[in-house]
């Protein structure tokens, strides 16, 4: 359930960020910024304008312990983000890198999300060289702390600590 709480989390937070951000869409000149969580649903794909978005993942979650201690040590979550913009401009990437770059300093300026999930540095952005023009895609990775599970007494520890 934590994945699903952080991805919820980050998907509020992005909207939050691009809340007052219009862009450019097909057959639009100014359309607000959807966001999503783990896919794009098919309702979106029936609205030719689904462009400019930005799609939030979960793409894995690591556990790590000190073994020598015996004691987990965190848990993180990667996250993937896919920002995408239409333009059939030429300069139209200039639109994705102010919106990967405006999302970028919001995350990096309010690294605590969901009042539990903390951003992990370094992060990273790339924009891939080739483009299927006239839609301009960008990549972040990003890592955050998430919530733990503590080891605890066995589900049948009543049983066992009952006297008979």
């Amino acid at each position: 359930m934590t994945p699903a709480v952080f991805v919820a989390a980050l998907k509020e937070e992005l909207e939050s960020a691009v809340k007052d951000y219009k862009m450019e869409a097909e057959n639009q000149p100014d359309k607000a910024i959807s966001v999503y969580a783990q896919h794009i649903p098919d309702e979106a794909f029936e609205d030719e304008t689904y462009y400019p978005f930005v799609l939030c993942t979960v793409q894995k979650v690591r556990d790590t312990a000190n073994e020598d201690k015996g004691e987990w040590e965190a848990s993180t979550v990667t996250a993937g983000l896919m920002v995408a913009v239409y333009g059939e401009s030429r300069e139209a990437w200039r639109d994705l890198l102010n919106l990967m770059e405006h999302i970028r300093q919001r995350l990096l300026t309010k690294r605590t999300i969901g009042d539990y999930h903390r951003l992990i540095l370094p992060i990273s952005w790339e924009i891939p060289e080739v483009q299927p023009y006239p839609f301009w895609h960008g990549y972040g990775t990003l890592e955050y702390t998430i919530g733990q599970p503590q080891e605890g007494l066995p589900l049948n520890c009543q049983e066992i600590m009952e006297e008979e």
